[in-house]
């Protein structure tokens, strides 16, 4: 995975990384938000602006990272590289997940690993809140609060204890997001704070279409595109909750649950964020369609497929996505794996 990870590293010059490194570069040297191409050149003259495009990140994820402002850009992404690495294999040593399931679904840890996303970290913060759910519920809803003050997906799985009626856990993981955004905020500064909430919604259209989207906020875009994407994710997930409501009859709604329904209806769906599937009890045929679809989009990023995009893998990534969610909605099953 992760010689795969170096390979294609080297394919891609611009990453999403670079964005959070303009981040915490500013932050270092006092610059405002407009100032990001000197407050680069004060981490690293070498770097080519112009072959970049940063956007804004929420001041949590700004905060974590402020060691990457330490370093030159080529050194910082290999730090973050190795740091999302043991992420990655660390969590699944942690949990003891099989290792078909960690192959099934090891290419899209690859993409995350090559893009420097955030999302191996996410994977750990959220494995570890989803084996600890059962026992300690507060302490569950208080690392997925974390994670959604990062990137505010993983909030959806908050719902859980809605239906549950575990407000005392659902309220600690609200403070959880809430606190760790105030206080970076404190720290960033108030004006990050408002470029990103800023650039969120405007950021969700514009993607929305686009090919290596995997959600299914996509096809509701191709259909109607003057319908927003974020209410097309709030009434697709609503829906959902009312739907597992109805079918529960004595099963517990887990987060593990509502993971299937969380990647569908997020407005944006990047192939790195499929690694969190490797959370649950995959069968044979899902296991398959996964591995088939991270293949596509690897063949494509080595340009070995007419078309270099994750439109390629669309169709097997959903199809499982969907199969999983209509499991957990027709069995009652919470889609949990134990630890061995």
């Amino acid at each position: 995975m992760l010689a795969c990870g170096v390979l294609l590293v080297q394919r891609l010059p611009n990453p999403d990384l670079f964005g959070d490194y303009v981040a915490v570069c500013r932050w270092w040297q006092r610059f405002p938000a407009q100032s990001w191409t000197a407050a680069i050149s004060g981490c690293d003259p070498l770097v080519d602006y112009s072959a970049f495009a940063p956007n804004p990140h929420p001041p949590f994820s700004t905060l974590l990272l402020l060691l990457l402002g330490l370093f030159a850009w080529p050194d910082a992404r290999w730090v973050w590289f190795g740091i999302s690495g043991c992420c990655l294999l660390g969590a699944w040593h942690f949990h003891r997940v099989p290792v078909v399931v960690c192959t099934a679904t090891a290419l899209f840890g690859i993409f995350g690993l090559y893009r420097g996303t955030l999302e191996p970290f996410l994977f750990t913060l959220m494995l570890v809140a989803l084996t600890v759910g059962k026992t300690r519920p507060i302490h569950a809803a208080i690392l997925i609060g974390l994670a959604a003050a990062i990137k505010i997906y993983p909030g959806l799985l908050l719902a859980s204890f809605l239906l549950e009626r575990r407000h005392k856990a659902l309220l600690m993981g609200v403070a959880a997001a809430g606190a760790a955004t105030v206080i970076s905020t404190m720290a960033v500064g108030l004006d990050v704070l408002g470029e990103w909430m800023a650039h969120t919604a405007p950021n969700a259209h514009f993607w929305r279409s686009n090919p290596d989207n995997l959600s299914l906020a996509r096809i509701v875009g191709n259909i109607a595109p003057q319908f927003s994407p974020l209410l097309a994710a709030i009434f697709f997930f609503a829906l959902t909750l009312l739907l597992l409501a109805r079918k529960k009859k004595g099963h517990p709604i887990s987060m593990q649950t509502l993971l299937p329904a969380t990647l569908l209806v997020t407005p944006l769906v990047w192939s790195h964020y499929i690694i969190h599937v490797g959370l649950l009890r995959l069968t044979r045929l899902k296991q398959v369609l996964f591995l088939a679809g991270g293949g596509l989009i690897f063949l494509s990023s080595l340009n070995l497929l007419p078309t270099q995009s994750a439109a390629a893998a669309y169709g097997p990534v959903l199809a499982a996505l969907v199969l999983l969610w209509y499991r957990a909605w027709r069995d009652g099953l919470s889609l949990s794996t134990e630890p061995v």
